[in-house]
């Protein structure tokens, strides 16, 4: 496959076009005379480039998976164990705009899990580094107490999972406009999370005391 750097301008236009039928119609709704007419080829010059259909669906959803990284702030945050306060915030702001920047991807994804599974594996790979970055730090902060005790996969998962359901259905019921814009509302996701996962203090400094009350 090769590196988007060394692609003709052709070739980009073609996995452009493939992208966004792709994304908005699935696998099997899409043809490559559709993709072709998008990109302002005949379908001949698509196959003398992409030889199969599949081809070009693998590389179209490698295109998008290679815009996901981590930024360099965010990773440093996670490696030095940064406080959650810090952490949280700037961990929403990397889902919220990638939910708001790359959404093509996001239903890619979709398409992946219902019409062709095998892809599922590239998007394994290029994401699963970026769930243990997450997940890495969500154990190590509830292991010195950080937080409270929770399985570190089932905050990242409930994080992402959370901010990406309450993404689309505001979408969905508030139209695509009103959400162009997520800075609003990463700052509630943050609260909320950070709530949720801070260690139950008032609740552990009341038992504490009721205990030293009868043991007195």
């Amino acid at each position: 496959m090769k590196k988007p750097a060394e692609r003709s301008i052709t070739e980009v236009r073609i996995v452009e076009a493939a992208v966004q039928l792709f994304s908005r119609r699935g696998f099997k709704g899409t043809s490559t005379r559709d993709i072709a007419h998008l990109a302002g080829v005949n379908e001949a010059t698509l196959f003398r480039y992409f030889g199969r259909k599949t081809d070009l669906f693998r590389i179209a959803v490698e295109t998008r998976l290679q815009r996901v990284k981590l930024g360099r702030e965010l990773q440093s945050a996670l490696s030095s164990d940064a406080d959650p306060e810090l952490v949280v915030p700037m961990v929403v702001d990397f889902l919220v705009h990638e939910l708001s920047e790359e959404s093509e991807l996001m239903r890619l994804l979709y398409v992946a899990g219902f019409e062709f599974p095998g892809v599922l594996r590239m998007f394994r790979d290029h994401l699963g580094p970026v769930f243990d970055a997450f997940s890495g730090y969500f154990g190590r902060c509830s292991g010195r107490g950080a937080i409270c005790e929770v399985d570190p996969a089932f905050a990242t998962l409930g994080l992402a999972g959370a901010v990406s359901a309450h993404h689309r259905l505001h979408r969905l019921l508030a139209g695509p406009d009103a959400v162009a814009n997520g800075n609003g509302y990463a700052a509630g996701y943050a609260q909320f999370w950070l709530n949720a996962l801070r260690r139950p203090v008032a609740a552990e400094n009341a038992a504490a005391t009721q205990s030293s009350a009868m043991q007195a």
